[in-house]
Order: structure tokens, then C-alpha cells, then sequence
């Protein structure tokens, strides 16, 4: 073709892919994720649906709560049975029928998995292997060494401790176990903090910290410490340490799943939902996902960007591409409290923040537990107008199957 006329050509082909004024543009490969809360799974319709009305709306990525509050709904002899499916045949394993079921379809599926929290409500677990029952001696407390079950604003109910050895090493087990059982896309940590900075001040949490802390210890800040004579005294006098003690505890077991996970099966993600505030992560949260970014610990964070303030969630997610380096983030959308339209125009400024993809929550609420489907017909129409792949991962390998010979 002569260059003339196929530069003429070239300019007519970009009109006619490029998006109309106030079109949602739409990139060729992202992540489009449904978080998926555990009530969901309870049949095996109700997973089928989940996956059509997914497939229908042309996402690609299921995140499915399988650890909600320290119990399973997937098969594990690590933990209880979820309480919600004492009635499902004794065979009925969610997990497993949701991977079938979305692979079948193109879909990818994620282990969601909450790490510390483990307990909310005004009763206890029915199981005596529940933690709450048969380990209290794990669970997080505040400087008055007091816990609760209660969800408030301050916290969501009981918490593990996360410097507790036994605790490290239980969830390493219940993380990994999935990971080795299901042929599952990845895993995907939520939880995986302190509620706020009052946590953990249990007796068992001060000693570690201060058996940590006596040899580093000053003159000074020893004489201080002895001063104060209180049980959170080392925590007062030298709280710059400590706070970083902290976060190392949950840095430490991200990292170890992690590597566990990575090296036994390479092409399984990980990735966390975090606070979209960095800086309250960091300083009430125990959260330093930056740090698991720019460490190559995690492939993925979703910053759950949940403000109704679109400028908000735009600069949430452009301050974690700024630090992502190649690993990638995904824009969690607060869409259970938006209008369909609303949304759309969230999933349009994290994809000009950079953002590799997007997480809704959470299908549960938009659909009515399913009931519904007007709300996810309105998101795709407008953010969705033709399929996605997620976006490779170059420093993860391909699974066996997917290989060339």
C-alpha cells in the first residue's frame, strides 16, 4: 500500500477504536475481580450463579472467601467446618466446585482468605476446635489486656496475635494447605493487620517484644523502663521500636506463606487487600504494604479505595502505582455503597491512576445475595463493553499445562 494512502487508513482505524468522548476506555488485558463473602457459597446453585452472572458481565477474577472467621469452607483438617454449612451434604466442598466451575467458564479464582480476624458476635463458636475455644491463650489484646468479639469501629471482633510462634505456624499451615489442595490462581491475604494500635499488648506479646528488645536496649531507656514499672512500660519508652516489631510480626508471615506458596506452585499469586491509606496502614494498621510491594513479597495489592470521592479514589491508586515498581494494583471499589454509574466512573480513574485491574465489593451486596443482576448488567455495559484477560505476570511462570513444549 502506498505510504500516503496507508497512513490515511491508519488515521481512519485509530477513529475507529478510539473511545468516544466520556467512554470508558477499555484495556485490551486487566484484572476484573468480584470479592465473593462466604454466605455465597453456601450451594451448589448459588455458585453456579456467581459464575454466570460473572461470566455474563465479563469479569474475570472470582475472589472467594474461604476463610472467614477462623473456620473453612473448603475441606481442611486444620480448622472447623463454617457453622453456615452444617446442613450441606458432608461432601460438599465450595471451593473446589467454585474452581470447576470458573475455570470452565475462563475464569480465575482466588483463595480469599481473612488472616487474624477470627471471631465476631455476641456467642462463641459452636466448634470446641474453633481457636477462640481451644486457644485463647492466641488472642490479640489491647493495653488493658482485654479482647472482645464485638464489632465496632475500633475493631472487628477477636484478632490473633500476630508475634504469638504458634499462631505464625498454624496459619502458615491453614494458608499453604489451600494452596497445595486446590488448584486455585491465588491466594489472597485480608485481615492481615492489627485492628488498631492499641494491638496486641497480651502479656504473651509484651514479653517477645521485650525478649526481642533487651539486648538493644540503652542505659537509658532501661532505667526509663524501670521508672515506669508498668506491664506496657518497654512499649511507652521505646516506641519507635516497638511499632516496627509489630509490623515485622505480619511482614514476616506474609513473607513466609509467600515464599511457601511460590516455591511449591510459581505461578499461584499472591496478593492482600490493604488499606488504601498508606500512612494509617502503616501507623494503626501494622500494614506496611508498600514495603511488601517494593520487596517483591506480594504480585498484587487491591487498596480498598472505598470513598464515595472519585478525586479520592483516583489518588489513592495513583500513590500505590507510584510505588507498585512492576508488581501490580488492582483498585478496590467500595460498589456496594455507589450507584452502578458512580462505579463506572471509579473503575475510569483507577485505570488513569494505572492500575492493572479492579475488585468490587462485593457481589454479594450489589446482586442481593444473588437476587438481582440489574446493578452488574449497568457496570459492565459501561466498563465492560468487551472481554478482558488479566495482565500477565512476568516474574511468575506459567502452569505446567499452559507451558509450550
Amino acid at each position: 500500500m502506498p505510504i500516503r494512502r496507508l497512513g490515511r487508513a491508519c488515521a481512519v482505524s485509530a477513529l475507529l477504536f478510539c473511545p468516544a468522548p466520556g467512554a470508558s476506555a477499555d484495556p485490551p488485558r486487566e484484572v476484573r475481580a468480584l470479592w465473593i463473602m462466604r454466605w455465597s457459597l453456601s450451594t451448589p446453585q448459588s455458585i453456579r450463579q456467581i459464575v454466570a452472572q460473572a461470566r455474563k458481565n465479563r469479569f474475570n477474577t472470582l475472589f472467594v472467601q474461604v476463610r472467614g472467621r477462623g473456620d473453612a469452607w473448603n475441606r481442611s483438617e486444620l480448622e472447623p467446618r463454617a457453622e453456615a454449612l452444617a446442613d450441606a451434604p458432608a461432601d460438599y466442598d465450595p471451593l473446589a466446585l467454585v474452581v470447576e466451575e470458573a475455570h470452565r467458564a475462563g475464569m480465575k479464582v482466588h483463595a480469599w482468605m481473612n488472616t487474624f480476624l477470627v471471631w465476631t458476635g455476641p456467642r462463641p463458636p459452636k466448634s470446641p476446635r474453633h481457636v477462640l475455644n481451644s486457644r485463647p491463650d492466641w488472642i490479640a489484646r489491647d493495653h488493658r489486656n482485654r479482647f472482645s468479639t464485638a464489632n465496632t469501629q475500633q475493631c472487628e471482633g477477636a484478632f490473633l496475635q500476630p508475634s504469638h510462634p504458634e499462631v505464625q505456624e498454624h496459619l502458615h499451615r491453614v494458608f499453604t494447605d489451600v494452596a497445595r489442595r486446590y488448584d486455585v490462581d491465588g491466594i489472597h491475604f485480608d485481615y492481615v493487620r492489627y485492628p488498631n494500635a492499641d494491638y496486641d499488648m497480651s502479656d504473651g506479646a509484651l514479653a517477645r517484644f521485650r525478649a526481642w528488645l533487651e539486648p538493644r536496649l540503652t542505659a537509658s531507656q532501661r532505667a526509663a523502663i524501670t521508672r515506669d514499672g508498668s506491664r506496657v512500660a518497654a512499649v511507652r519508652v521505646c516506641r519507635a521500636q516497638w511499632e516496627q516489631w509489630r509490623r515485622d510480626q505480619i511482614t514476616g508471615l506474609v513473607r513466609r506463606i509467600a515464599d511457601t506458596v511460590h516455591r511449591e506452585k510459581p505461578w499461584v499469586q499472591v496478593s492482600a487487600a490493604v488499606f488504601a491509606n498508606a500512612e494509617d496502614a502503616v501507623t494503626q494498621r501494622g500494614q506496611e504494604w508498600r514495603r511488601w510491594l517494593a520487596e517483591g513479597i506480594v504480585d498484587a495489592v487491591c487498596p480498598m479505595a472505598y470513598s464515595r470521592d472519585t478525586g479520592t479514589v483516583e489518588r489513592q491508586i495513583r500513590d500505590a502505582v507510584a510505588v507498585a515498581g512492576d508488581r501490580h494494583v488492582y483498585a478496590g471499589i467500595g460498589a456496594w455503597r455507589l450507584a452502578p454509574e458512580d462505579t463506572v466512573r471509579k473503575i475510569d480513574r483507577a485505570r488513569r491512576a494505572g492500575a492493572r485491574g479492579v475488585a468490587l465489593f462485593s457481589y454479594d451486596n450489589v446482586t442481593r445475595n444473588g437476587r438481582q443482576s440489574a446493578y452488574l448488567d449497568r457496570v459492565s455495559r459501561g466498563a465492560f463493553p468487551s472481554r478482558a484477560a488479566p495482565p500477565d505476570m512476568r516474574w511468575r511462570s506459567r502452569r505446567p499445562e499452559d507451558r509450550e513444549p
